[in-house]
């Protein structure tokens, strides 16, 4: 028998956020929706790669290359979050 990595209930938006607060190291009143990775909350290129890399991991969703570039904010990450935890893929824009 296989075992297989579970995809956890999907995260509520504040779950989220904490998530991404913790795996940051940013005060989490800082990860508000809207909050832009690199220009409101000064996240560097690697932290971010690192970011999703943890997202992929911890929450076992898979980020193609051509989507981490997409993902600009707290809300992009979670919408793309919740896509991939409901079995979707999120278009390109």
């Amino acid at each position: 028998m296989t075992q297989s990595t579970a995809i956890p209930n999907s995260l509520s938006l504040p779950e989220f956020q904490s998530f991404l607060s913790n795996t940051l190291g940013i005060a989490e009143v800082a990860v508000t929706p809207d909050a832009h990775f690199l220009s409101d909350l000064g996240i560097d290129s690697l932290k971010l790669v690192e970011m999703m890399l943890q997202l992929e991991l911890q929450l076992g969703i898979t980020i193609p290359s051509e989507a981490a570039w997409e993902i600009q904010t707290v809300n992009d990450a979670y919408s793309y979050y919740l896509s991939q935890s409901q079995g979707e893929a999120l278009p390109l824009s």
